[in-house]
């Protein structure tokens, strides 16, 4: 890398520049000599973080990258190449942990290419991972294990699609609202932090506001409700029945810092949060203990040490079953199997 391109490559990393250098910084690996200086840069980043494992040979990852990139640039691209694109850098980001730089780019490289019809974007949360993003627009947004978002390129409208749990922190922007859909609900904001539920399996759709003003507004509901910070609200689509009240707003967004918290759900939500948290299926076969409830705070604990604590706590046992492999060879999950004592 010459002079001239490393002063391209640094412009782009420190935020200068405008979009006629962007698309030179996307030029640059377009070309094999690229991947040697990509490779080095996600190499030093990779170093920076503190893991032992901090040598980790990258160079599977780039193949995939370059080859996206270039078969991008070869043949047209339509919302499934996108989508599988964007499907590979969130599981980069969620299995890896790289920073942002890459993820963003790439984004930027796709959102810059001409196209006849909105793209669709997806970010998905693998089962026992948390994913961090920046949107188009500047938003940040969080998604919570086995959480999807989806949004359309151009970002005009600030439009996006949630199915399960997300914060976000969104940039201000009076003259174009932010809303979030998703359950039957949507959400509309100009610029705060708050945090959502939207899992379309479940009834309930909670809202909980950390900073700003929101409106909420369920579906075949021709009221809205707006929130206040320090407020949470919750919908219940079946019974069509709205509560709110005054919470510590931080603890409903603790997930975002790799804590899990129990705030006294009954045995079925919390077989479906240790389920989502850790990867495994989650069975309650005795419906006399549906109805126990549970608190508590998670950071580093195994799912083993969760399990015994509750049992500590109530009259329950369990049994953890190992991952089977079947006559196709492909491992089921690991199951518990969740039990009164």
């Amino acid at each position: 890398m010459n002079k001239k391109q490393q002063q391209i490559f640094d412009d782009y990393l420190a935020g200068r520049g405008d979009r006629s250098s962007k698309r030179k910084f996307f030029r640059l690996f377009r070309e094999e000599s690229g991947i040697s200086d990509l490779k080095k840069r996600m190499a030093e980043d990779w170093d920076a973080i503190s893991f032992t494992n901090s040598h980790k040979d990258l160079s599977p990852i780039l193949q995939k990258i370059h080859f996206l990139i270039r078969s991008d640039s070869e043949n047209a691209s339509g919302p499934k190449k996108m989508t599988r694109a964007l499907k590979l850098f969130a599981r980069i980001a969620a299995v890896l942990l790289l920073p942002l730089l890459v993820i963003n780019a790439l984004l930027f490289f796709f959102a810059e290419k001409p196209e006849s019809e909105p793209t669709l974007v997806e970010i998905i949360s693998p089962l026992g991972a948390r994913v961090k993003t920046e949107l188009p627009d500047g938003t940040i947004t969080w998604l919570n294990s086995g959480s999807e978002l989806s949004y359309y390129i151009p970002f005009e409208n600030r439009n996006v699609q949630v199915k399960g749990n997300a914060f976000f922190d969104v940039k201000s922007d009076s003259l174009h609202p932010f809303t979030v859909r998703g359950n039957n609900a949507e959400v509309k904001v100009l610029g705060t932090r708050f945090n959502v539920e939207m899992w379309p399996e479940e009834d309930i759709v909670e809202v909980v506001l950390e900073e700003g003003v929101v409106e909420f507004k369920p579906d075949r509901c021709e009221q809205s409700f707006q929130m206040t910070p320090g407020e949470q609200l919750v919908f219940d689509n079946e019974k069509r029945k709205l509560t709110r009240k005054q919470v510590e707003p931080e603890i409903y967004s603790s997930w975002i810092d790799g804590k899990l918290l129990l705030r006294g759900e009954n045995m079925v939500r919390t077989a479906r949060e240790l389920s989502r948290w850790f990867n495994v299926d989650v069975v309650v076969e005795d419906s006399t203990i549906y109805d126990y409830t549970f608190r508590g705070t998670f950071k580093d604990e195994k799912l083993e040490e969760i399990l015994r604590l509750l049992k500590l706590t109530s009259p329950i046992d369990y049994v953890i079953e190992d991952n089977k492999q079947d006559s196709a060879g492909n491992f089921s999950r690991k199951k518990v199997i969740i039990q009164h004592q």
